[in-house]
């Protein structure tokens, strides 16, 4: 089987490259490093998922359009497995889905579509992002006030409040990387749009928690992403609904020259404080 070309040293592509055991079953473990809370994060997670299913399909034309993880349980730390099938191949486009399981029990359940690229005449983008300062004005926050996974990456926080701030609106965001460079692939797309608290956190005043339900990803340019390791990117998030103990996420990532690469738009409960 083919591998994608990757970071081979980044802590992100050997986190989520787990072990292909043949018939579409990948087995690894889950570290507390990459934890946030009780359980590993999100975007960790639907890394693995994809990149299991990107190796399992092993056509680089078919690149991935979509992308939907429901998380079912939190995923512990230990030994966990992903099986992958493929629903539908067809002529342009390939459908799979993936199961991780840990214990016998299902963790989360994915979908997935890839597929070919089309001639066609239609062709614009009007989506523009936010006016922020460059990423060298904008300082490092310290990893020591971050979830445990965040110290795989550098957070330059620019864009709406704080979590647990009592704004009037609910944006965050600000400039990412990898703090090891690494070539912006799809997994770690998934993981750089994952890696920032609910937007509605920066409406809350104190301290609560909050649980990703499901996410879905669409990615919009050709990936991995013709940029330096190194690059930063603009991680933008905004919600525009609470209620019930649910509430919405809306966030999208840009290139530091203003491209849109992929929007992930995600449900999250989201839990009292004291619980």
């Amino acid at each position: 089987m083919r591998m994608f070309e990757t970071g081979a040293d980044s802590p992100f592509v050997s986190a989520t490259t787990w072990s292909a055991r043949g018939g579409g079953l990948y087995h690894g473990g889950l570290h507390p490093d990459w934890f946030q809370g009780r359980g590993a994060y999100g975007g960790l997670l639907g890394g693995v998922l994809l990149r299991s299913m990107m190796r399992e399909l092993d056509a680089p034309a078919r690149a991935p359009r979509s992308l939907t993880v429901h998380f079912c349980a939190p995923a512990l730390e230990g030994e966990a497995s992903v099986s992958v099938r493929v629903e539908r191949a067809g002529r342009q486009v390939t459908h799979l889905s993936a199961r991780l399981e840990q214990q016998g029990h299902v963790v989360c359940l994915a979908s997935a579509t890839f597929a070919e690229s089309r001639e066609t005449s239609l062709s614009y983008g009007t989506a523009r992002p936010p006016q922020v300062p460059p990423a060298g004005e904008v300082p490092v926050v310290p990893s020591e006030v971050l979830p445990s996974f965040a110290r795989f990456f550098e957070y330059r926080w620019c864009v709406g409040s704080p979590p647990y701030s009592g704004a009037d609106e609910a944006l965050v965001g600000g400039w990412i990387r990898p703090r090891v460079p690494s070539p912006l692939d799809a997994p770690l797309v998934v993981a750089l749009l994952d890696s920032f608290p609910p937007s509605a956190f920066a409406r809350v005043e104190g301290f609560c928690n909050g649980a990703t339900m499901d996410y879905t990803a669409h990615f919009y340019v050709p990936l991995p992403l013709d940029a330096p390791p190194d690059a930063h990117y603009l991680r933008t998030g905004q919600s525009r609904w609470a209620a019930e103990g649910y509430t919405d996420d809306i966030a999208e990532l840009w290139s530091a020259d203003g491209r849109l690469i992929a929007q992930l738009r995600q449900v999250a409960a989201v839990f009292p404080p004291g619980r």
